[in-house]
């Protein structure tokens, strides 16, 4: 038997391929001297190993076992030039923003992600298709890691990346999920990033009619200038009150960090980003602005009776352009 393992990893995506090789003799028998010999019974011919895609090992929750599901993303996206210079952003509702795709392995573990996200930076409703990802394991909020992601990609040409997290402050989501994606896939000086929020939308008709509720999480993002040098990603934390009653929903985006992409140590802060927008359905969209930022901010409910937020957001100002996602419990 001869046996092969091989290996493949990278910063952003990972694969393990283990192949298995059977090697099989043959024999045969013959006759002498009047004594009869049995012929054996052929060998059974060997069953070629199936390779063994190594998976995160990290359960989703927005879907069952060995199943592939497309979820409408809202999301936001922005050309980002060798400057680095942030252009051109884009944020477009749940249902507009383009799609992701999650797939489970055998035991519910996150195994590929597909991405189709609407940009900016290309014309109108453009996609990106070929981004399809399997991994070793999915990246979180942590600063650290949303740097090494946009790091590669802006470095590298024909590169992708992504974080996901189901991360809601001191909470874990179950039926959303937000995170940042990044693609060097053109092969010119100019990458594109943004945004995205996914999950089990809630039904309109199981909205509550009445009342209001608190949600607290956390958003993460990234942003740099609009002219000049200059990357950063950003995280905080999240705070949606809806009231159902009224149909509005009043978000508010604080302890906003920033970290330099390339220098770990060259970290800052934003200032508190807070405005109301008008609910519909499961859908909410308005305004946001804080002390020389203004922007826009576009979220959903999700679960069967709106447990959990999610969304995007985008703001602008002092030569600065940020875009985020969150999620909320």
């Amino acid at each position: 038997m001869t046996c092969s393992d091989r290996t493949k990893l990278t910063a952003i995506t990972g694969f393990c391929f283990v192949g298995v090789l059977a090697l099989s003799g043959c024999g045969g028998g013959g006759s002498g001297g009047g004594v009869t010999v049995a012929t054996p019974a052929p060998a059974p011919a060997p069953v070629p190993a199936t390779p063994i895609v190594t998976t995160s090992g990290v359960p989703i929750s927005l879907q069952a076992a060995n199943t592939s599901v497309t979820y409408q993303a809202a999301s936001t996206s922005a050309s980002i030039y060798n400057n680095p210079i942030v252009a051109g952003s884009l944020i477009l509702p749940s249902g507009q923003g383009g799609t992701v795709t999650l797939t489970t392995d055998a035991s519910g573990n996150l195994s590929k992600l597909d991405f189709s996200i609407n940009t900016a930076g290309k014309p109108a409703n453009a996609q990106f298709t070929n981004f399809s990802i399997s991994l070793t394991s999915p990246n979180t909020i942590q600063a650290s890691r949303l740097a090494s992601v946009l790091d590669y990609v802006y470095e590298y040409s024909n590169s992708a990346g992504y974080t996901l997290s189901q991360v809601a402050g001191a909470q874990s989501l179950s039926s959303s999920a937000y995170g940042v994606w990044a693609t060097d896939d053109d092969l010119t000086v100019v990458s594109r990033a943004g945004t995205f929020a996914i999950g089990n939308l809630t039904s309109p008709s199981s909205m509550p009619a009445t009342g209001s509720a608190t949600f607290t999480g956390s958003t993460t993002g990234f942003g740099g200038a609009t002219s000049g040098n200059g990357n950063y990603v950003l995280q905080g934390d999240a705070q949606v009150i809806a009231n159902f009653g009224t149909q509005s929903v009043t978000t508010n985006l604080t302890n906003l960090k920033t970290q330099d992409i390339y220098i770990s140590t060259a970290t800052g802060t934003l200032p508190d980003l807070t405005g109301t927008s008008t609910l519909s359905g499961n859908a909410y969209a308005g305004s946001i602005a804080g002390t020389g930022l203004s922007g826009t901010i576009k979220g959903n409910f999700y679960g069967t009776a709106a447990q959990e937020t999610a969304g995007v957001w985008q703001a602008s100002g002092s030569g600065n352009a940020w875009l985020g996602s969150f999620g909320a419990k």
